[in-house]
């Protein structure tokens, strides 16, 4: 239960002020999500990314879609 209000409250600090979520919680309010559940999917995401942080000892790098793109389109 600690956990879930943890996630939630980073979730809020995500997407306030242009934080690093804040465009991908705007395109799920556009899709018609309530915005309590674009917060939930937002924790939900926070979560994968901790996860495959500490899975692959790595640090967090916050352009790393746009890098993984770039490369799939240089491969092209």
């Amino acid at each position: 239960m600690v956990l879930r209000k943890i996630l939630y409250y980073a979730a809020i600090q995500t997407i306030r002020k242009n934080g690093i979520m804040c465009e991908y919680y705007a395109h799920l309010i556009r899709r018609g999500m309530k915005r309590i559940m674009a917060l939930v999917a937002i924790a939900r995401k926070l979560l994968r990314i901790i996860y495959a942080v500490v899975r692959d000892d790595s640090e967090y790098k916050a352009d790393y879609g746009l890098l993984k793109r770039k490369v799939i389109k240089k491969a092209a």
